[in-house]
């Protein structure tokens, strides 16, 4: 999946919506894409929908569209809602667009990161197919080719394809001469950056990390935690992933408690109940570690085992028996809080 860089937008139109879940599940994780991604021009602050860096293919600019078709009205060309109404105009709609985004974030990625890529702005119309746009009328500056459909989100390689139609299009119109390849390397350092304020890698002291305690029993959702933390800057140690080839599983979670910001624990009946994650969960309280608990099942009062039940009553929990994104925003908030307080 590809690697969402920000906090998760709470709130989401429902195209945001199928984009950012499309990006996030279908597209690959050498793609590093951010929802609502801002950057400072000046004394403002300039909003993308959403933002692809694409290694050896350059930086995207998504705008992301509700329409559902297009319709001309009083001379002057509209988008369809999804109950057939006009929607803002193309003037409007303009008129509410800074002008020149490729070219303000062209610059920014120049004084920031010294790269200077190739950078496409399209338009993103998940609602429309291609069928229903060759049976509509449009404007004759509206570029088909140059825009997304829903017949584009059927897969990430149709996806990629398209993507690959309009850098060849666009590197036709402007040539090469003034652009970079935008490598690899040069998407980890945006990637880097965004997760941790810092330009300088790599460096001594390491960003934010948790020790992911949890029982076997839970081992979808403790992926699921781990992945959607790891896209917001916090690392994760989580076992077996974390334990070297022909370790000892013990001393390495011993260490990697010592070492880490915060204790996240999984809490469940079948976690309460694990002889391992009541020895992570000791340790964490010996040596005085920030305890974050999320119940990743509804457990009734009385199903609470009396150890937990003791050593827990001074924590705040959460449940979160699927990914909820306020509480994964908490997380994050809070283990960047106790990393930074640990730094003062």
């Amino acid at each position: 999946m590809a690697r969402i860089i920000g906090e998760i937008p709470e709130e989401m139109f429902p195209a945001e919506e199928i984009m950012y879940n499309f990006v996030r599940t279908e597209l690959p994780d050498y793609i590093l894409a951010s929802m609502y991604a801002d950057i400072r021009v000046n004394n403002t602050i300039l909003d993308f929908d959403m933002l692809l860096f694409v290694p050896h293919m350059g930086a995207f600019i998504l705008e992301i569209r509700g329409a559902t078709g297009f319709i001309y009205k009083d001379g002057n060309f509209a988008y369809l809602n999804k109950n057939g109404q006009p929607s803002m105009s193309s003037a409007e709609r303009m008129a509410k667009q800074p002008r020149n985004q490729r070219y303000i974030l062209r610059d920014y990625l120049k004084r920031r990161f010294g790269i200077t890529p190739l950078i496409y702005e399209f338009e993103c119309f998940p609602y429309i197919s291609k069928k229903a746009l060759e049976d509509s009328k449009y404007p004759d500056y509206f570029e088909p080719e140059h825009v997304i459909l829903s017949d584009d989100l059927e897969s990430g390689l149709q996806f990629l394809h398209k993507l690959i139609g309009i850098t060849v299009k666009e590197q036709k119109r402007w040539g090469l001469e003034a652009f970079e390849d935008l490598s690899d390397k040069d998407v980890h350092t945006v990637l880097y950056f965004w997760k941790t304020d810092w330009l300088d890698i790599p460096r001594p002291e390491r960003p934010p990390a948790i020790f992911l305690s949890y029982n076997r029993n839970n081992n979808e959702i403790s992926k699921e935690v781990q992945d959607v933390l790891e896209d917001r800057g916090i690392f994760v140690w989580r076992a077996p992933r974390d334990v070297p080839l022909g370790g000892d599983y013990l001393p390495n979670e011993m260490k990697a408690i010592e070492e880490c910001d915060a204790f996240l624990i999984l809490l469940s009946i079948p976690a309460q109940n694990s002889k391992e994650v009541k020895k992570e969960f000791q340790k964490a309280l010996e040596i005085k570690k920030p305890i974050l608990p999320i119940w990743v099942e509804d457990v009734a009062e009385s199903e609470i085992t009396d150890y937990y039940r003791e050593n827990l009553t001074k924590y705040q929990y959460r449940v979160m028996p699927i990914i909820d994104i306020h509480v994964i925003n908490e997380i994050v908030a809070t283990v960047k809080k106790i990393k930074m307080e640990e730094s003062d």
